[in-house]
Formats: C-alpha cells, structure tokens, sequence
C-alpha cells in the first residue's frame, strides 16, 4: 500500500509485489492543497481484515505501507503519525525521508518506521554516488533476497548448486561499495550537526512563508494570477519545496520548458518537469484515473501527443526548493525575475521550443 504522493524510486517497489502476485493498492490525494485525507488512510489500512488478512501472512502481518515525510512534489509533510498507525494495522512502513531530512529532525526513537530511506547529497550536497537505506534489524531478518551478487554472501558451490549468504546486513549488499565517499558521509553528518537541523528547519521555513506570500500576490494587469501553487500556500505542515507554474495574462501557463531556460540564464537552478512524482501531478492537474487507462494511450509514441491525449497545457511545473544553502536573498532575486519576465507578458517565446524528447 502506498499513498499517490510517491517518488518513483518508491513506486517501482509495487511492480515487485506484482511480480509476487501480492496486491497492490494507493491511497488518493485531496484538496487542492495535495493532502492525503486521513479518514482514506484509515480506510484503505483497514480493508480486507479478517480471512483475507491471515491468507497475507501467517505471521499476521499484513504488508508493507509506503509513503513520504515530505512530498518532493508540493512540499507537504504527510504526518509522521502514520507510522503507528500502521503498525497498528500490521502493516510494516518504509518511510521516504530523501526530501524531509535535509531540513527537519527525524528521531527514530519516537517516530518507528521499519525502513527509512534517505539521500545523504540532499543533505549536505555530497557525496552523489552514496545513499542510505536504515533498517531495523528485526525487519532486515524476515528478508530473503532471490538473488545473490558479490560480497553478499558466506560461502557458495557451483559444483553443488547452493549458496549460503551472510547473517547480517552486508548480505544485501552487491559488489564493491563505494569506500572512497563513504567517510565524507560521517564529515558530513559532523558538519551538519556543527550547523543544528533545528536552526536549518527555522531558516528554511521563513524563506519558504515568504515566497509563498509574495508570488501568490503577484497579479497581471488583467487582474488574473502570475503564479498557480500546487499545494499549501501557507507554512503550514509543509517543507521547503515550492511547485508551481507561471501563467500569461489571458491565463495560459507559460511553458515549464521555457522558464528553465530563461531562469538558468538569470543564474537560478531550478528543477521543472514532472520531478518522478506521477502521482501528485496527476492530482495537482486533475488527471483522471480513466484518462490514463493504457489502452486510450496505446498509439501514444511520443510525449507531446501524450500531453495532448490528457488534455494538458505543458508537461510539468517550475519547482523552487530551499536548503541550509539558501538566504533571503536568493529568495528576493527569484521573485524580482519572475515578476520583471513575466508578469504581462504575452505569449509568443515557446513557439522556438523544440518536441519534448522526455518527461
């Protein structure tokens, strides 16, 4: 089970429970500000108990429950609650804290989820090659991997056709780590910590109630919006990731594609296309579940007919993401571009945009 506001690297996993012939089910989105409700998530963790419930697992377990402390799409903060709550269900919980803990503390001695995931260069920017997967060991040891693959094993026989991987959790690992960047992680957690999370947290959060405020403020002569938000407009229960898309005065969206360019320009790094969440755009755009049916998009060969197929204006949104890196400043410049580009300008520049090779 796994909410719609999921990073790919999580979604992938159910593909993986097919393979199994296990079920699969998500957990929809709400609102316009992208909020999984609750009372679906109740819902969803309780159906199927009873006689279903103990096909699933002798031990009484009943699967695994994936979501995200924060979503790398609209910045909400889904409830780390949850993570009881499904245990409560006997569900075991992978928690997806990539986007939540560059700025906010997670303490695993409160919050109890199975398996943690994380990326250490969206915590301190380095190393690329090296991310973390934490695992309780009790979870780790009801585990069986159908594969084995360099190190990960204690011993093995061609000749008598078994293998016997090792006890703890090197078994899960393949081939060579990587030795040369794993100690610039523990420099990095040092620095971080020299820094405090709770002082990064405070930061990030000003930055982000601000620029909320200013770019939903921010009108055309014709009276109509130059920002659209996907998701909380406020710094309530959200993180530092703004999503959004700029619009023309005649209110047509400005092509992500274009903004990119022009920002880039203008010496701004910003993220734009459809960021591996599927599913949150797919909220955030109103994208029904009938429209995306496989056999409507069969003829479907590239990605303009397929914006065209759903009815779409462009193919994804302009993401502004803050980090311990960034200052008011940053914040001010963004919004003085994006007002001297584009507030009343009309349309005309994404005429010299070439077909979209990807998403």
């Amino acid at each position: 089970m796994l909410t719609w506001d999921n990073h790919n690297s999580v979604n992938g996993i159910r593909e993986y429970a097919r393979s199994a012939r296990a079920s699969v089910r998500y957990v929809p989105l709400s609102g316009p500000e992208l909020r999984v409700a609750e009372s679906d998530l109740v819902a969803a963790l309780g159906a199927g108990r009873g006689s279903l419930a103990r096909r699933w697992d002798r031990a009484g377990r009943r699967g695994l429950f994936a979501y995200p402390a924060q979503s790398n799409f609209s910045g909400v903060q889904h409830p780390l609650g949850w993570v009881e709550l499904a245990h409560q269900q006997g569900y075991d919980v992978l928690l997806d804290a990539a986007a939540f803990a560059p700025t906010n503390r997670l303490d695993l001695s409160v919050v109890r989820p199975d398996f943690v995931c994380l990326s250490w260069y969206k915590l301190f920017g380095y190393p690329t090659g090296v991310g973390a997967l934490l695992a309780r060991r009790t979870a780790l040891a009801r585990l069986r991997r159908p594969w084995f693959a360099g190190g990960t094993i204690r011993a093995v026989s061609v000749q008598g056709d078994w293998h016997r991987p090792m006890d703890d959790e090197s078994a899960f690992e393949d081939g060579t780590l990587n030795f040369l960047s794993i100690p610039d992680v523990e420099v990095g957690l040092r620095w971080l910590d020299s820094i405090g999370v709770d002082l990064v947290h405070s930061r990030v959060g000003l930055l982000t109630e601000w620029l909320l405020e200013r770019l939903t403020t921010l009108r055309h002569d014709t009276g109509g919006p130059l920002v659209q938000v996907y998701g909380p407009t406020t710094g309530a229960g959200r993180g530092g990731t703004v999503t959004f898309n700029l619009r023309h005065p005649d209110g047509t969206l400005v092509d992500e594609r274009l903004v990119a360019r022009e920002a880039a320009a203008a010496g701004f790094s910003l993220r734009t296309g459809c960021f591996c969440n599927p599913g949150a755009g797919e909220g955030a755009f109103g994208i029904s579940r009938r429209s995306t049916r496989q056999r409507l998009l069969a003829s479907v060969d590239t990605i303009d007919t397929y914006l065209a197929a759903l009815r779409l204006p462009t193919g994804g949104a302009v993401r502004v993401s803050f980090g311990l890196a960034s200052t008011a400043t940053d914040a001010e410049r963004f919004v003085a571009f994006a007002q001297s580009t584009y507030l009343n300008r009309g349309v005309g520049a994404e005429s010299a945009l070439p077909p979209r090779l990807r998403c």
